[in-house]
C-alpha cells in the first residue's frame, strides 16, 4: 500500500508540473498505481490455509506475474481512454508518452504498445508453468488481467461508456436464455 500511494504522489507531480515521463518511467509506476499488487496480496487472503502464507509473501514480493496483470489492465485501460482523454489535462497516458518519445502518431503508438501487451500475455502464460505449487494464486492474478479484456476490448472503456457493460450484465441476469 505504501508503494501504490508514493506512486499517486509521484502521478501528481508529474500531472501538476505538466510533465511528460519516458514510456517506460510511466509505464513502470502506473502498472502498480492502477492497483495491481494491492489487488493481487488481497485476492490471496481468501485462499486456504496451507498456501495462503506462501502465496501473500510471494504476492507481497511484486513478482513479474503481478507486474505483467498491472500492465495489461494499464495499457489497455490507456489504449481504451485515448481520444476520450487527450483534452482532459490530467497525467499523461502510456499512449501520449509512448507517442512523446518515439515521435508517432496516436495509432501507430496503439499498435506498437498492443504488440507490448502481447509479451505481457507471455509473462502470465509462462508463470503458469513456473509456480506450480502457487498456481491456484497465480490462476487468481491471471484472471485479474483476463478481468481488463472484458472492461477494455475493442477498446471500449466501460466505465465511462457503459453501454456495453450494459448490453453484457442485461444478457447474462435480466434476459432468459
Amino acid at each position: 500500500m505504501q508503494k501504490h500511494v508514493t506512486g499517486y504522489l509521484q502521478e501528481a507531480e508529474w500531472s501538476h508540473k505538466s510533465y511528460k515521463p519516458s514510456f517506460k518511467d510511466q509505464v513502470n509506476l502506473t502498472c502498480l498505481t492502477i492497483g495491481a499488487p494491492s489487488v493481487c496480496t488481497s485476492m490471496m487472503v481468501g485462499m486456504g490455509n496451507p498456501i495462503m502464507k506462501h502465496a501473500l509473501e510471494w504476492t507481497a514480493n511484486v513478482p513479474d506475474v503481478v507486474v505483467a496483470a498491472g500492465k495489461v489492465v494499464r495499457l489497455m485501460n490507456d489504449i481504451a481512454a485515448f481520444e476520450r482523454r487527450k483534452c482532459k489535462g490530467d497525467a499523461a497516458s502510456s499512449v501520449e508518452c509512448y507517442i512523446n518519445d518515439h515521435n508517432v502518431t496516436g495509432e501507430v503508438a496503439i499498435e506498437r504498445i498492443e504488440t507490448l501487451l502481447e509479451h505481457q500475455w507471455r509473462t502470465l502464460n509462462k508463470a503458469r508453468f513456473e509456480n506450480h505449487a502457487l498456481l491456484p494464486a497465480v490462476q487468481r492474478i491471471i484472471g485479474l488481467a483476463l478481468s481488463a479484456t472484458f472492461f477494455y476490448d475493442n477498446k471500449n472503456d466501460v466505465y465511462t461508456l457503459s453501454t456495453h457493460l450494459r448490453k453484457t450484465v442485461e444478457s447474462l441476469f435480466l434476459k432468459p436464455v
